[in-house]
């Protein structure tokens, strides 16, 4: 168990540290020569996140052979039949139920669409920070995923069974994410909630990964939620996303609230899910 979770602080730190040097030294060396603020942010983020998505997986795979002594390739994004029919279901189920909710809270007026990003920027501009927030949000995606499932979920299946494991997972997942909400400013009840919500969600995508066996899906519905609900329809509200390419939008609801209606978005994704996947875990 101590292996495990060793061998899991040292890979997050290695991919950390990788992307740090990414993100630092290419900008520096481009300043030197002049290059402008807005193609240093397009081949930063580019080399940032693209080393860091080869990291993810290629750190992972060297954690999986030499900490836990598994195949790593079959357990993260092997090219089985059927792989890309679990990652484009994965985003369109997601982005379905998220624009159903996007479009009732709109009609009913909790929600409001001040303006559309698209409208606000030149076209460079927006295409500029469209590629940036896709890459951003496929780095997360893949990145959390082969970590924390590919991983994390792994090993402590190995030591504890599947289901403490799972438990264990998730729990760990949600508290991973305690930081970045606090510096939200979030009251102490809709925290306790989003820390929660991150740990259903961290359960919903380790038992997708327990029953397909590989990280497709679980990728699929990581990226699909944090691009479309955070960067295109902006259902939260969030004025400060500076990755947003979609809709501006205003909320009349509390934070718990929209907390909750998040919640209920997950749930019927799960539900959705369900039905979708009748197989038992692996």
């Amino acid at each position: 168990m101590l292996r495990v979770l060793v061998g899991f602080v040292v890979l997050y730190v290695a991919v950390y540290a990788i992307r740090v040097i990414m993100g630092v030294g290419p900008n520096l060396l481009m300043k030197y020569f002049g290059a402008s603020a807005g193609f240093r942010a397009f081949i930063g983020s580019t080399l940032n996140y693209g080393v860091g998505i080869v990291s993810y997986i290629l750190f992972t795979a060297i954690a999986l052979r030499r900490v836990l002594h598994v195949d790593p390739w079959p357990r993260l994004f092997p090219f089985r039949k059927g792989w890309w029919q679990q990652l484009v279901g994965g985003f369109l189920l997601v982005a379905a139920v998220l624009s159903l909710f996007f479009i009732t809270e709109t009609s009913a007026g909790w929600l409001s669409v001040t303006a559309w990003n698209w409208n606000m920027l030149p076209g460079i501009d927006w295409l500029r920070l469209v590629w940036v927030g896709l890459l951003v949000n496929v780095g997360v995606a893949i990145g959390e995923e082969t970590i924390f499932r590919g991983y994390l979920l792994t090993g402590l299946r190995l030591a504890w069974g599947k289901w403490i494991g799972l438990l264990a997972m998730t729990i760990i997942f949600g508290l991973f994410h305690l930081p970045a909400y606090m510096s939200d400013a979030m009251g102490s009840g809709p925290l306790t909630l989003a820390v929660m919500l991150a740990s259903a969600f961290g359960l919903l995508f380790g038992v997708v990964y327990l029953r397909t066996g590989s990280l497709w899906l679980p990728a699929g519905l990581h990226f699909a939620w944090n691009f479309v609900e955070n960067d295109l329809l902006n259902l939260t509200a969030d004025s400060s996303n500076v990755n947003l390419v979609g809709a501006l939008t205003t909320t009349s609801l509390p934070p718990m609230t929209v907390v909750l209606l998040e919640a209920l978005a997950l749930a019927v994704i799960a539900l959705c899910i369900g039905l979708w996947m009748r197989r038992p875990l692996r």
